[in-house]
């Protein structure tokens, strides 16, 4: 349902510009990931514990790419070689707005 709220704008949207984050967040995986990271006791979490909860590393992979592209996920790669993911500014409000989403859509239910 979530994802359906955040697909209905684009339909009516045309091809803005603007529609970059929108499109963004109606791909698969975007949008958990951002209330992963938001909903987190850390900062920033680990490809690996980003894939886990994903299931799928593909669309792990293909969705944060996409959330970095966007400037909303910040890539971070450390000295041992691991990768660390963090919300930018820009990926808080966007978090803090879906996380709302989330729970407007648990009222329906």
């Amino acid at each position: 349902m979530l994802l359906s709220l955040i697909k209905l704008p684009i339909a009516f949207a045309g091809n803005s510009a603007n529609m970059t984050l929108l499109k963004t967040l109606a791909k698969a995986g975007c949008g958990n990931i951002l209330l992963t990271l938001y909903e987190s006791n850390e900062e920033e979490l680990n490809f690996g514990s980003i894939a886990k909860l994903m299931r799928h590393r593909p669309t792990a992979t293909r969705a944060l790419k996409e959330l970095t592209k966007t400037g909303l996920v910040e890539r971070e790669v450390r000295e041992d070689r691991t990768v660390r993911y963090r919300l930018t500014e820009k990926g808080k409000v966007v978090s803090k707005i879906l996380n709302e989403l989330k729970q407007v859509e648990a009222t329906f239910d």
